[in-house]
């Protein structure tokens, strides 16, 4: 392990920055630009990205548990190749797009607001997860576990039935449209 940072603030450009197998601990971090940064084998717990620029980041082995995002970018980013043990997650209020969450056990995870073009769940695990609020416009759900997710005010939803478990999900009727069309069917 590099270098260890305990309950600090941070608010900087890292962007293309090596941060390989730092460790932060109950830090904030605002308005920082991370873009192309390398944070494989790096471990943050219980922290927090307020207004960050978080696209294209490395995180190859990297360590999340119990962080938080609220307002940030993240584009790009292949958390499927994060450390999988803990790991866990808070999205508020931010951009996923392009990114992927392959295989992940995502149970109990939060995302609220955010927009997930072409990000990739397949495979995942999204038991009791709540998609509040979100737009998930051409979100990528294959082969997904989805049993008791919450999308009641979640939007753009299209969801094949037969190829993802959905037993208990929750979704408006405003919705369901979007759950038809791998069948052809059209509600008027």
């Amino acid at each position: 392990m590099k270098d260890t940072f305990l309950e600090e603030t941070f608010e900087a450009n890292f962007s293309e920055q090596n941060q390989s197998g730092f460790s932060y601990e109950y830090c904030v971090f605002r308005n920082c630009d991370f873009s192309k940064t390398n944070f494989s084998e790096a471990i943050f717990e219980s922290c927090e990205f307020i207004g960050c620029n978080f696209s294209n980041v490395q995180v190859s082995r990297a360590t999340f548990q119990e962080v938080q995002f609220v307002d940030c970018k993240i584009l790009g980013v292949r958390f499927d190749h994060a450390n999988s043990i803990g790991l866990s997650f808070e999205f508020i209020n931010s951009a996923l797009d392009y990114s992927s969450f392959y295989k992940l056990d995502l149970r109990n995870t939060i995302f609220k607001k955010s927009t997930f073009l072409e990000t990739d769940f397949t495979e995942s695990i999204l038991t009791n997860s709540v998609f509040d609020s979100c737009d998930l416009k051409q979100i990528v759900f294959e082969n997904t576990t989805l049993q008791k997710v919450n999308f009641l005010t979640s939007f753009n939803i299209k969801i094949d039935v037969e190829n993802n478990k959905l037993r208990g999900a929750s979704f408006s009727l405003s919705e369901t449209p979007g759950l038809l069309d791998s069948f052809g069917i059209k509600i008027l």
